[in-house]
Order: C-alpha cells, then sequence, then structure tokens
C-alpha cells in the first residue's frame, strides 16, 4: 500500500463553516510556555506556531489562552487576551499562521478550580471543601474553590465574549471553548463539581451545561455568523462516580449545537491519585505494568475515541478527537467514521514538519515521539516546554537548518545520540560528514536502555532507526566498529571535530567492588551488546525473563533515572530489588508525571530505597552500607549493580587541542546525561561548526 493509501483520509481537506482545513491533522492546544511574561504572543511563540504552519498541518488551535486575569490564568508565560492591549501581539501570530495557508483558532480559557495564581480563592460551581474536590492535579488537591454567583457567571460569559470579539479582530478564524479537563466550565458540566439547585445546578443535561451555551451564544452575536466557534468537552470522565459519562457527553454536545456550536473537540479526564494524564498521556498506563482497565483503550482505538464516536452519531457538527494519535490510529480513526479531525500535541511538537512529510510520501522521515513526557516536566514546573528529540522547540528561528558559510570536513565521535544529532545537522547544513564510533551499530546506550526500560511506549530503537535513515540520506560516512584518536586526526586532517563519545562511568572506589558479584554499568553495557546486536532489545527482553545472569537478590547501587528503571526490568525477572542512593531524591531525572507512578510501583513490588546512604564495602553476603541515620548494616545480596551517573569525558578532546582547529565536546558540562541534554548538545553542535 502507498503511503496516501495508508493515510488518504488523514490528508483530504476537511471544511469547518466557512474555514477550509487542507488535511484532517489539527494541531491541538497546549501550553508551551513560549508566551511573554506580560501575556502577549512572544517572538519564540510566533516563530514556534509558523513553523508548525509551514510543515503542513491542516489546522493550529493555539494553546490555552487566558479569558479573566488574574483569576482564571494559568501562571508564568501563558496566553492572555483579556484586554485590548493584547491584539496586536495577537495578530502578529495569525498572521504568521495564514502565511502559510493555514487556518488559525484560539482555545479561550478560565482555569476556574484550577487556578492557583491570583491570591483568591479560585471559582467553581460549587464551594466544595477541600476533602470533597475532585483530586486530578500532580501538584496536589485543588485550593478549596469559591461558588461563581449569578453576577460571576455574567462576567465570565462576557468575558469570553470579548476575547473572541479579539480573537476576530487579530484576524483569527475562530475560537474554541475550553469546557474541558477540570477547568471552570466543566466543573458546571461535571456532577463532580457541581452542587448547584440553580438554573446552572446539577439537575437536568440543560443547566449544567447553560454556563458554556450561554457563552456559544454571547460569542455568536459579538462575532456574527460566519465566524467559527467549537468547544472542547470531556468526552468521559474516570475514577469518581459522578463523572461525566459518555452518555451524557453526547447530550451535552447536542445543547451545544443547538447554542450555535460549529465543531466538536473530545477529550477526557481522570481523577483520583495517579489519575493525572490518563486522557493526556494515556500510554503512560502502560508502564512499569498496566494497571488500570482503562489501558486496554490505549493503543486501540485511542482513550478517547469511543465517546468521540457516540457524539459524532449523535450531531450533524464536526468531531475532532485527541488523545496519543499518530498518522496510522488517526487514519484508522477516520475510515471507520468514528471522527472527523485527529487532533495531534505530542507528535507535532517532536516533528513539526510531519504533515508535509506524509503529504510528500516521506514517513521515514518523520521524526519519532518518544512518548517519554519529558516536555512535560518543564510545563509542571511552569517552564517553558522542551522536547527530547527535537532541541529546536521553542528556538525554531535560531535552529532552523541553514546553508553553512563554508563546507567543511567534520568528524563525529560517538554515535548515540548526541552524536547522531550532530552529524545530521552538520550533514543537513552542506558539510561532509564523517561518525566514528567504536560499536558496530548505531544508538550508543539507546539499546540497552530500551532493553530495561522495553519498547512498549518508548519506542527507542525506532529513534536509532530514524537517524540511521537521515544520516545515510544525508550521506554522512558510518565507520563503525573503528575507533577515532588524535592519530587518526593527524592523519586525516579534518577541519573539525565533534567529540560525543557518551560520559566517563562512575567508579565505586570502596573495598571488594572489584568481586565477581558486581557488575558495573560499563561492564553490563560490554557483556549485553552482543546479544542486543544478534537479537534486538525487544526479542532479548522476553528472553531475560527465562534467564539472567544476576542472583535473586540484588542491590543497585544508585537510585537516580537509571537504578529505578533498572530496579524495574529486575523486579519483573522475578528478582529481589534494594537500591542504595547517596541523595535524598531518588528517581531524579524520571519526568515528573511518572515519577510517583513509578516509585508506587516499585514499593508495591518490594523494593527498599535507601536514600542517603552511603556504600562501604562488598562482601561476600552482600555489600555494607552506613545508612541516613547513621548505622552500619549489611544489605544481603547475590549480585550488586552499579548504576551511578556518568561524569564528563574529556580525555579525547584533550587529546586534540592542538591537531585539530575546531574541536567541540558534547557533554562537558555539569548536567544531566540523560538523552533530551544529549540531542540538545549534538544540535548545538551541528549548528555552531
Amino acid at each position: 500500500m502507498t503511503t496516501q493509501g495508508r493515510t488518504g483520509r488523514l490528508l483530504e481537506p476537511l471544511q469547518l463553516k466557512g474555514v477550509r482545513l487542507r488535511n484532517r491533522i489539527v494541531k491541538a492546544p497546549q501550553v508551551l510556555g513560549f508566551a511573554a511574561a506580560d501575556g502577549n504572543a512572544s517572538p519564540a511563540l510566533i516563530a514556534h506556531y509558523e513553523a508548525l504552519a509551514e510543515g503542513g498541518v491542516g489546522l493550529i488551535i493555539v494553546e490555552s489562552t487566558c479569558v479573566d486575569y488574574p483569576l482564571g490564568g494559568k501562571g508564568e508565560n501563558r496566553l492572555r487576551l483579556d484586554d485590548d492591549a493584547f491584539t496586536a501581539s495577537f495578530a502578529q501570530l495569525a498572521e504568521a499562521i495564514h502565511g502559510h495557508g493555514c487556518p488559525a483558532f484560539v482555545q479561550l480559557s478560565h482555569n476556574g478550580p484550577a487556578g492557583k495564581f491570583s491570591g483568591q480563592p479560585p471559582l467553581a460551581a460549587s464551594a466544595l471543601p477541600e476533602s470533597e474536590a475532585p483530586i486530578s492535579d500532580p501538584r496536589g488537591s485543588y485550593d478549596p474553590p469559591r461558588a461563581m454567583t449569578l453576577a460571576d457567571i455574567e462576567h465570565a460569559v462576557d468575558k469570553h465574549a470579548q476575547a473572541a470579539q479579539r480573537a476576530k479582530a487579530a484576524g483569527f478564524d475562530g475560537v474554541e471553548i475550553h469546557a474541558g479537563h477540570a477547568y471552570l466550565l466543566n466543573s458546571f458540566l461535571s456532577r463532580a463539581w457541581n452542587r448547584r439547585d440553580d438554573d446552572y445546578g446539577c439537575g437536568t443535561l440543560e443547566t449544567r451545561a447553560r454556563f458554556t451555551a450561554d457563552i456559544v451564544r454571547a460569542i455568536r452575536r459579538r462575532v456574527g455568523p460566519d465566524f467559527v466557534i467549537g468547544a472542547r468537552i470531556n468526552g468521559e470522565e474516570w475514577g469518581h462516580e459522578q463523572g461525566i459519562t459518555p452518555e451524557e457527553s453526547r447530550g451535552f454536545a447536542r445543547i451545544l449545537e443547538a447554542a450555535g456550536l460549529d465543531y466538536v473537540s473530545v477529550t477526557g479526564w481522570g481523577y483520583g491519585r495517579g489519575a493525572y494524564g490518563w486522557v493526556h498521556f494515556p500510554e503512560q498506563l502502560l508502564y512499569p505494568e498496566p494497571t488500570v482497565p482503562l489501558a486496554k483503550a490505549v493503543r486501540s482505538p485511542g482513550v478517547n475515541t469511543r465517546s468521540a464516536a457516540g457524539i459524532k452519531a449523535a450531531v450533524s457538527i464536526p468531531v475532532i478527537v485527541v488523545g496519543s494519535l499518530g498518522p496510522e490510529l488517526g487514519e484508522s480513526i477516520l475510515r471507520q467514521g468514528m471522527a472527523d479531525a485527529i487532533a495531534m500535541g505530542r507528535r507535532l511538537m517532536a516533528d513539526p514538519d510531519l504533515p508535509r512529510k506524509l503529504i510528500e510520501g516521506r514517513p521515514e522521515d518523520i521524526r519519532p515521539c518518544m512518548a517519554c513526557l519529558e516536555c512535560v516536566t518543564p510545563m509542571q514546573k511552569y517552564r517553558p516546554l522542551s522536547c527530547r528529540v527535537n532541541a529546536a522547540l521553542g528556538h525554531e528561528r535560531e535552529y532552523r537548518i541553514a546553508p553553512a558559510a563554508r563546507s567543511k570536513r567534520i568528524v563525529v565521535v560517538g554515535g548515540g545520540p548526541a552524536g547522531m544529532e550532530a552529524a545530521r545537522v552538520a550533514a543537513a547544513r552542506g558539510h561532509e560528514v564523517v561518525l566514528y564510533d567504536k560499536a558496530r551499530q548505531l544508538g550508543g546506550s539507546l539499546p540497552l536502555a530500551a532493553l530495561i526500560k522495553g519498547t512498549l511506549i518508548e519506542d527507542l530503537p525506532g529513534l536509532v532507526a530514524y537517524y540511521d535513515i537521515q544520516l545515510r540520506k544525508l550521506g554522512v560516512s558510518l565507520r563503525l566498529g573503528q575507533e577515532f584518536t588524535a592519530a587518526t586526526a593527524r592523519a586525516d586532517r579534518p577541519d573539525a571535530v565533534i567529540v560525543a563519545a557518551g560520559g566517563k562511568p562512575a567508579a565505586l572506589d570502596i573495598p571488594g567492588i572489584d568481586r565477581r558479584s558486581v557488575l558495573t554499568s560499563r561492564a553490563l553495557e560490554r557483556r549485553v551488546a552482543p546479544f542486543l546486536r544478534l537479537f534486538g532489545p525487544e526479542l532479548l527482553g522476553r528472553l531475560t525473563r527465562l534467564w539472567l545472569p544476576v542472583g535473586r537478590r540484588v542491590v543497585i547501587v544508585g537510585g537516580l533515572l537509571h537504578g529505578c528503571q533498572l530496579a524495574a526490568f529486575l523486579v519483573k525477572r522475578g528478582r529481589q530489588v534494594t537500591i542504595v542512593e547517596a541523595s535524598n531524591d531518588p528517581g531524579a531525572g524520571i519526568p515528573v508525571a511518572m515519577k510517583p507512578r513509578l516509585q508506587e510501583w516499585l514499593a508495591g513490588n518490594g523494593v527498599t530505597i535507601l536514600t542517603e546512604a552511603e556504600c562501604l564495602k562488598v562482601t561476600d553476603e552482600g555489600i555494607i552500607v552506613r545508612t541516613r541515620e547513621g548505622t552500619v548494616r549489611t544489605v544481603a545480596a547475590d549480585s550488586v549493580i552499579t548504576a551511578l551517573p556518568p561524569g564528563p569525558n574529556l580525555a579525547l578532546a584533550k587529546e586534540l587541542e592542538g591537531v585539530v582547529s575546531e574541536v567541540f565536546s558534547i557533554g562537558d558540562r555539569d548536567e544531566p546525561h540523560l538523552i533530551l541534554q544529549a540531542i540538545a548538545g549534538g544540535a548545538r553542535a551541528g549548528h555552531a561548526v
């Protein structure tokens, strides 16, 4: 089947009232943190959305934009449209998007009960004590909200209508009302929040939907008949006995259509501890193990798709669905008639050119999203988003591939993520690039990481395959199984060398560390490498469930990201695991949205984590440690495995000084040696050379 055949429906145009989408891929509204501090559209934010438009997406729905500041805001560096002062920057944003033939909507939002930044009690349908407020935020329960008065409701309706009028004045083609998740409008729609007994109370679907319907009608009066008005609603809510059901969401959609709505965007929400992200990042329900029934819906047809299909059958307006959907699954959903358009978020952050590559029949060139949630960690800390595989996110203008002033002969040392990205960027800029690696395959430590964490969520082998294809297409000469030294440099005389040889393994210098029961991270990688080449991570992962060359009782020295993921790997293979970590932050480096889930899983499976502990000696019985309390004790172990973070590896770079005129060293700074930092460092070097 041709690429066009595999994505034929996805690439068909779609009419939303008077707005024509060139295809059915929609950029989902996601808060990026790129806005100016005052809430205007900044140059960085405009550049990001312009890159998306240039990449061929059918519709851009600009991220959650505050209609009533500060009470309805989302924190720092978040867009605002609550005053005419913001119209000018939004006009620049609309013009940038339209310049590449893409229509643009603005999502209008009020944080409601999720508000934390105004110094006032947040607003909701009802005043719920903290003990009764639905918990759905990883930062903890919401502050007790204040029930909205009728005057508050009238004010909020007017603020939404004013913001929509500004969006139209700025040149946007439509707006989307955010009535989903756990924000203001949903607190009226959902019985989990709404305890009112008035005309906006929970007595009927009509009274629950009245607030949102009032906003639709008020916006229509301000913007006229041709401007597009959509709404994002929860198709279903999980984890609360009074959460929205699919039947209720169908009723809400019909009511809003009658009020004048032009399309419905279907999302969802989860309540209860650990439920955050069920809809935002549903694939994470599969790790460390699928533990809730909802996990069955993650892969097919998608966690929100059944409720979207029900809504589509109930209304005559187009339906958009979101929820970790890629091109293949999106195509399947469209072919089955379960939705009219597919909203993508993280996949378009990983590669804004995804639609164009599909259109041009180049799906192999799409940079794969790892579903790693590295992008979420900055968001949870109210910082600008970053992407593990796309260093250009938020830096689109600085990292735009431009021809080098002079083509050079470049050597890249190291075939891990940093080296592959450096080689890709340098070659794309027109340099002649040779990549050396002592290993016989690309990827560096990625194959080992894929073995330990598995490939069900993070397709690390797919990332290696992507780089392999790109490097070969760009003409990069791959010299695998060959070591590059200062002598090689003298013989080859490259113009520049980018050293991306990986970090230097941390040494644990204690008595007994040379015992046969001890396996260092570097030794583990050497031992596993030939089997990874032979079987690949997925098959080898299955084989290790049958046999593994470690004892039944294992102590892991180092409890940051790598140590915790290694512990999960071993527990699944029947090992009793204890982690010894020197810091008081076990799991550091794990994305914020997943850290509690993994730690709870480890605790539930008998893993003991000793924090602020010092390793003293390895013995026949195990390892002697000094605990946080100062007690010296032996932790029984048949095997000891070190999983310590590597340090800077500067040896080769120093040897090349005076031999090569330009030497760039990646990973020589005091920063985590994780994939995100590696690829970012590779991109910097590739652009600098």
